[in-house]
């Protein structure tokens, strides 16, 4: 499995990339925007990469980070999300500021998932909404817990008695009395 390359961008088109590594050139494909995000033709760079294997190609996706690639698969892991529609998205915008922005129905956020299409946008938004139900709520104020060595159980249980509509301090000197009540 290819996990990056680190070469030389000898070629730059609308919707993928050359870099020749060990003097071979790989076409990697991309996101226009991230593209536009790269060095000029004949730099070198590194590329974080995913191999996506069908039944009649093999495609290589580039991503300009790791924490991209990382987004780009959990796209990819989402039901009925294949890779081309995985490397729009994921050059909407952060994975956070997603579930962030279909979480509090962002219009400008949501605007910019039906940007790929209506029907594919749908599919994101119901996947990616599915999939913040399923998360526990990760807050500053239970990593603040976790990091002071109370487990994450008792640590949420806590949480879950103290009003979320306080700052992250608050929560976590209210969330501590009720940890040393029980």
């Amino acid at each position: 499995m290819i996990y990056y390359l680190d070469g030389k961008i000898t070629l730059k088109k609308k919707d993928f990339v050359v870099i020749e590594t060990a003097g071979v050139g790989r076409k990697v494909h991309m996101s226009p925007d991230a593209i536009a995000g790269l060095p000029a033709e004949g730099e070198n760079f590194k590329l974080f990469c995913y191999l996506n294997i069908g039944r009649n190609s093999e495609r290589l996706y580039g991503f300009p980070s790791r924490e991209n690639l990382e987004f780009f698969e959990s796209l990819i892991n989402l039901s009925g999300i294949g890779p081309k529609t995985a490397v729009e998205v994921a050059s909407i915008a952060p994975m956070k500021e997603l579930k962030r922005g279909i979480k509090e129905d962002d219009e400008e956020i949501l605007e910019k998932i039906f940007s790929i299409g209506k029907k594919r946008g749908q599919r994101v938004i119901f996947e990616l909404s599915r999939r913040i139900k399923e998360e526990p709520d990760e807050d500053g104020a239970l990593q603040a817990l976790t990091s002071l060595g109370f487990n994450k159980k008792d640590a949420a249980a806590a949480l879950k008695g103290v009003s979320k509509d306080k700052d992250v301090d608050e929560r976590v000197k209210e969330a501590l009395k009720l940890l040393d009540r029980g």
